[in-house]
């Protein structure tokens, strides 16, 4: 049986959420990493870089957060009584907003991969730092 285009943006939307949590894990992870290098470091003005750090990655979250109730607004609007809609059903608000969640998922992720790179940057300087 050929796979169904509600059945593909479902799989989709699944993977985006699997995703979503995957970065939201690794986002909790920074976050702990920073509030223990304000725990333990008496560096001048560290709070206040930190404090940028952390900015980048609760911006990241918020979209991420957002995506998710987007997510699952599609999901619904991709079932009737829980069970998949049929393709003549799909219209072109449907497949419009798969597209513009496909859109926000890529930048969200870019974003993510940024705050995250410059992040981990931060503490392996600070950690390197205080190992001197």
């Amino acid at each position: 049986m050929p796979i169904t285009k509600a059945k593909y943006f479902i799989d989709e939307l699944t993977d985006w959420e699997r995703t979503i949590a995957f970065y939201a894990g690794e986002i909790d992870l920074l976050t702990s990493r920073l509030h223990e290098v304000i725990r333990r470091n008496s560096i001048p003005n560290i709070a206040q870089q930190v404090e940028i750090q952390q900015s980048g990655l609760d911006r990241v979250s918020e979209k991420f957060s957002h995506l998710q109730v987007l997510l699952t607004e599609q999901k619904t609007s991709l079932k009737t009584d829980s069970i998949l809609i049929d393709d003549s059903v799909i219209n072109d608000k449907i497949e419009t907003k798969q597209q513009d969640l496909r859109q926000g998922m890529l930048k969200a992720e870019k974003e993510c991969i940024e705050a995250r790179s410059n992040c981990q940057y931060f503490l392996s300087e600070i950690f390197k730092n205080n190992s001197e």
